[in-house]
């Protein structure tokens, strides 16, 4: 009867194992009732054993979606039957996105096929009622300038403000830290202020305020107010890149013994910045003059060299540094091309510039060459930038820098290849070649004499040698990185050697205090390292189920198990040193038949 309840219970486990780790996948929302410009949460989890193709979120119908994180888990689960292990493991990728109704109504989202472990399922399809969510006067968001007109690329500095309507209930009054955390930082969209809001750093103030709200009362507010630099890239009225700011505003709230706040009931709310005090203008176009790179505000100009004396050809370090308002990073290099006396003295780098900034100021450079020794100078450069206070262009200079260049030297083949002072020639001109890297010049009785390379005595062994120092260099290095990627094999093979030195040094020693090892612990370690399951020394159970596994007889199975038994009786007793001695012969018999057994050598 044994025999069928274990076929059953094989064929049980064999049927319930696809269906406990077969490809799953889920949708999961966190309410049926959304609100109007409100974004709310949808996951879809998808559950796998071999492997699964990423969901793709269908464009939905009144509706904009935006996948925010992905997250991965497993599970594994083991059933043992007969001492054969069933069962498997699965992994499960939550896709979050958030959804932001645009109209009310009803939001439907269908079923989103996903192929998974080879197959393709389905999630189910919701229907969700879209309703719009009265703020009323719970919250206000303003955006204010400290200037009420500015140019494009003129810095200003600008404050978002939150107005977060005081909350009373009973006894309960939420604090300016209480009332925070019913902001929705993920939902909220924070724009240019992202950073410090999300961070909550120590820019962010908080104040106490009173306005009047729709019943013509005054009410207090919670005024959560933030400041930054910014510096608008287009004209017409102030963007800061798209602010609204959600709210779960409490409408029940309860308080534990430790007094901590826990919201039983709220309703999401959000609010948007309509509009701002600041009008951009853009930069002018009359009267631009040529070279203007989009300077806005006072500005400066400093220029350096290195190295100063040099011959015609040799590279130039050119380091334009930039100092002003505007915003840095989008500030262009000035076109020395379109410089007078640039393209006539120096070879210009082609290379782009995009330049250092640090601080206040932005670093180019690049690469020049004078094109003949009659250069005397660096000239100066022109920076021109738009005032905004006379509203015209105005433009700065950086000073020039004096140069000493002299002719290059020109060297033949001959004289490249010869040791010793070459013999050269001077070229006091730079020719500039638009088609490329000139070929090497040379004398044509120099290009046809002897040059071929000659072997001497003492280089011939470097020469033969050095491929052989080589090969077994590397011989070696293989090896090594051979053994450290199979250091488990190599103690696998010498487990059975260790074992018998280890017990022939216990069985020399009769004070236990010089070896701790006992022929317990050497039989354990071995079945350890010879089966390769782990690190950690086995227990008696874990030692005979290991041994049945590897195909070890039931006969050598059970003497393991009756002798490990007999060891940890002895050891346990405080008997080691009076009955461990015999134990010398039972181990060792114990080790010899399972390596034999195991099939690699015979140690008869």
């Amino acid at each position: 009867m044994r025999p069928m309840c274990r076929y059953i219970l094989m064929m049980l486990a064999a049927w319930i194992a696809p269906m406990a780790y077969g490809g799953k996948v889920k949708l999961l929302t966190d309410s049926s009732q959304v609100y109007l410009g409100v974004p709310f949460a949808v996951a879809i989890d998808v559950s796998a054993t071999k492997g699964h193709e990423a969901p793709e979120f269908p464009e939905l119908e009144g509706a904009t979606s935006q996948l925010v994180d992905t997250s991965t888990s497993s599970r594994t689960s083991r059933i043992v039957i007969n001492g054969r292990q069933m069962g498997g493991s699965e992994k499960t990728t939550r896709y979050l996105y958030h959804i932001t109704p645009n109209r009310e109504g009803i939001l439907r989202i269908p079923r989103i096929e996903v192929q998974v472990d080879g197959d393709w399922t389905a999630t189910r399809s919701a229907n969700l009622r879209v309703t719009k969510s009265v703020k009323g006067d719970l919250l206000f968001v303003e955006l204010l300038g400290a200037e009420d007109s500015v140019y494009v690329g003129e810095s200003l500095d600008v404050t978002l403000r939150v107005w977060l309507k005081e909350f009373k209930q009973r006894r309960i009054n939420l604090n300016y830290n209480e009332m925070w955390q019913a902001i929705d930082k993920n939902a909220s969209e924070w724009g240019v202020f992202e950073e410090q809001i999300v961070s909550r750093t120590q820019d962010v103030k908080v104040s106490q305020r009173q306005r009047v709200g729709e019943d013509g009362k005054k009410h207090t507010y919670h005024v959560y107010e933030t400041r930054k630099r910014i510096w608008p890239t287009r004209a017409g009225r102030l963007d800061a890149g798209g602010l609204r700011v959600v709210v779960n505003y409490p409408l029940k709230v309860a308080r534990d013994i430790f007094g901590s706040v826990r919201f039983s009931q709220s309703k999401p709310i959000f609010a948007t910045v309509d509009k701002t005090n600041v009008e951009v203008q853009d930069i002018p176009t009359e009267g631009r003059p040529a070279g203007y790179s989009g300077a806005v505000g006072g500005h400066r100009i400093v220029t350096t060299a290195t190295p100063k004396n040099v011959r015609v050809g040799d590279p130039i370090t050119l380091n334009i540094t930039v100092e002003g308002k505007s915003q840095l990073d989008h500030l262009r290099a000035p076109v020395l091309k379109e410089v007078p006396g640039f393209n006539e003295q120096f070879q210009i780098s082609e290379d782009a510039l995009p330049g250092v900034v640090q601080g206040k100021r932005k670093t180019f450079s690049l690469s020049l060459r004078a094109l003949s020794d009659k250069v005397k100078e660096i000239p100066s450069i022109p920076l021109p930038y738009f005032d905004t206070d006379s509203e015209t262009f105005k433009t700065v200079y950086s000073q020039p820098i004096p140069l000493q260049v002299s002719p290059a030297k020109r060297m033949s083949t001959m004289d490249i290849v010869q040791s010793g002072e070459p013999t050269m020639q001077n070229e006091s001109t730079l020719t500039r070649l638009d088609e490329g890297i000139e070929a090497n010049r040379s004398d044509i009785d120099l290009l046809l004499a002897d040059q071929r390379l000659k072997v001497t005595r003492v280089a011939a062994p470097v020469i033969v040698g050095t491929p052989l120092i080589f090969m077994a260099c590397l011989l070696v290095r293989r090896r090594n990185e051979h053994r450290r990627a199979n250091s488990g094999l190599m103690i696998q093979r010498a487990a059975f050697k260790t074992a018998i030195t280890q017990l022939k040094e216990i069985e020399s020693q009769s004070d236990a205090a010089v070896n701790p090892d006992t022929p317990l612990s050497v039989l354990l370690v071995f079945i350890r390292d010879r089966l390769q399951v782990g690190s950690e020394v086995l227990t008696r159970s874990e030692a005979v189920e290991e041994l049945t596994r590897a195909g070890i007889s039931n006969e050598t199975g059970d003497k393991v198990d009756r002798l490990i038994a007999e060891c940890e009786a002895a050891e346990f007793g405080g008997m080691v040193q009076a009955t461990q001695a015999q134990h010398f012969g039972n181990v060792r018999d114990a080790i010899e038949q399972i390596e034999q057994q195991l099939g690699k050598r015979s140690w008869r």
